[in-house]
């Protein structure tokens, strides 16, 4: 839904979705592909919101995806970079939320894209056998951009998930180290 307000010389355009909090535990499993099923009333383009909590490894008060529902069904079409979303709102009731604030990633972080991804990186770095750094990693500068390019903003991704994640003992964050390392 889009609408325009006009004051005096300036327009200013307010794109409007519909978002919802749900649980962080079941946004996880629709971020991974699994089947989620919930209310068959509940229709429309949503943007996912994990609700505020506290358990371990899980995102809190994180808009996290754009998905579809219907039929009682959970679709995901495409994941958005972390964002704080806190809205004091029961699970699975719809809000408005201004999208303008959202950034779509190009590709889904917690799927098989991913894994290709870094496996083409993987094999790029076994059979790589030009110059090193002095702490033995490849110069940026000599990686194919194609390859290097969607690491990048992977390790961003990351990066900021890591903000709106439980993790109180820092496990999340050995686990989620970047490819490339910031200088």
């Amino acid at each position: 839904m889009s609408k325009s307000l006009s004051l005096s010389a300036f327009k200013i355009r307010i794109v409007a979705m519909k978002a919802i909090n749900i649980p962080a535990k079941e946004l996880m499993r629709v971020l991974v592909g699994q089947e989620v099923n919930v209310d068959q009333h509940i229709q429309g383009t949503f943007l996912l919101v994990a609700e505020e909590n506290s358990e371990k490894g899980l995102p809190s008060g994180m808009a996290a995806a754009i998905a579809d529902i219907a039929i009682g069904q959970v679709q995901l079409q495409k994941l958005v970079h972390p964002l704080r979303v806190a809205v004091d709102q029961p699970a699975w009731v719809p809000y408005q939320f201004d999208e303008s604030f959202l950034s779509v990633e190009p590709h889904n972080w917690f799927g098989p894209e991913a894994i290709v991804l870094e496996k083409r990186f993987a094999d790029f770095v076994k059979n790589y056998k030009g110059p090193r750094d002095e702490k033995g990693s490849i110069p940026r500068s000599k990686m194919p951009k194609e390859l290097a390019e969607p690491l990048l903003i992977e390790d961003a991704y990351w990066a900021d998930y890591l903000k709106y994640a439980n993790d109180p003992d820092g496990e999340l964050k050995r686990q989620l180290k970047p490819i490339f390392s910031a200088k």
